[in-house]
C-alpha cells in the first residue's frame, strides 16, 4: 500500500475528530458485550470508561502532512510511469524475439499417401570374361664373358 494511501485517511480522520475533541468521549459495554462510544455519559447503572482524547494536530503539522502526501503521490505517479514504460519496452523486446524465431514445423496429423516413382538402376552388362593366359616365362639372360 503506498504511503499516500495511508496518510490521506489519517488526515481525514484527524480533521473529522477536531470537533469531537472538544467534548469528552465515553466507552461503555452493555450486558450483551456490545461496545458503545458516546459523547454523552451513559446511565449510572452502566459502567463507563472516560477516554483520553489527544488534542488535534497543529495547523503546521497538517500542512506538513499534506505536503508529504503530495510528494508521495508525485513519486508514485513517476514510478508508475516508469513501470508502464518498462513493461512496454519488455513487450516490444518479446515481440522482436518472437519475430526472429523460425516458424513452428507443420504437423500433418492424418497421413497422406503420395505415390512416388520407383527408381530402378540401369542394368550394367559386364564384358565377357577372357580365357586364362598361360604364365609368361622369363627369357634367359646371357652370361657375360
Amino acid at each position: 500500500m503506498p504511503t499516500s494511501a495511508r496518510v490521506f485517511p489519517l488526515l481525514l480522520a484527524l480533521l473529522a475528530w477536531q470537533s469531537a475533541h472538544a467534548e469528552e468521549i465515553y466507552k461503555s459495554v452493555d450486558s450483551e458485550g456490545q461496545v458503545t462510544y458516546s459523547s454523552t455519559p451513559p446511565p449510572a447503572s452502566v459502567h463507563a470508561e472516560k477516554l483520553k482524547v489527544e488534542p488535534p494536530p497543529a495547523p503546521d503539522e497538517v500542512r506538513q502532512a499534506r505536503e508529504l502526501a503530495q510528494r508521495v503521490d508525485e513519486q508514485g505517479r513517476e514510478l508508475e510511469k516508469k513501470r508502464v514504460e518498462q513493461e512496454a519496452a519488455q513487450k516490444a523486446e518479446e515481440a522482436r524475439l518472437r519475430a526472429m524465431e523460425p516458424p513452428p514445423p507443420i504437423v500433418i496429423e492424418k497421413p497422406v499417401y503420395v505415390p512416388r516413382t520407383i527408381y530402378y538402376p540401369p542394368v550394367i552388362q559386364r564384358p565377357p570374361a577372357r580365357p586364362p593366359q598361360p604364365p609368361i616365362k622369363p627369357k634367359p639372360v646371357p652370361k657375360p664373358r
